[in-house]
């Protein structure tokens, strides 16, 4: 039988490595760390994204409904319009999630033929993120502005 010397046959790890995969593994958690906070972001931004189309959809469904009755409207002739103040709330304990500003432009579609004219209106609603006092939310990153646009015109008959 052999005998191991203690000094050749030393097995384990050394304090260097031990430092050096420490190293390793705090580098990797940050990383994680700032991952976590881009999704966080991330999913604000989508949900203020959301909401914000869901506004100017509204908008310009109310509109929509306001051509069909009388084109002719005040808030359907040609130029710039609002603001229309927008507050969406969270149904389940009805506080307000996001504040917003449309304004919305109305504008002759053009036609490309020659002498022509068509009978419609193209609405281009523009939301703005708000604060509680009415300016402009623009948090980097966390809140656009969004446009959604829509054409209106008559029945053919």
């Amino acid at each position: 039988m052999k005998r191991q010397d203690c000094s050749v046959a030393a097995q384990g790890f050394s304090l260097i490595e031990m430092m050096i995969a420490l190293s390793v593994i705090a580098v990797g958690l940050l990383a994680a760390g700032q991952l976590l906070y881009v999704a966080s972001g991330s999913n604000s931004l989508a949900r203020s994204k959301a909401t914000a189309a869901l506004a100017g959809q509204s908008v310009l469904e109310s509109l929509g409904a306001r051509y069909r009755q009388d084109p002719s409207d005040e808030d359907l002739s040609l130029g710039t319009h609002g603001p229309r103040s927008i507050e969406v709330a969270n149904p389940a304990d009805g506080t307000i999630l996001n504040r917003y500003h449309v304004n919305w432009v109305v504008e002759n579609v053009p036609d490309p033929r020659p002498g022509k004219v068509i009978n419609a209106r193209r609405v281009m609603a523009i939301v703005t993120p708000v604060l509680k006092d009415g300016t402009e939310n623009s948090r980097r990153g966390l809140n656009k502005i969004l446009s959604v646009t829509t054409v209106f015109s008559q029945k053919a008959s």
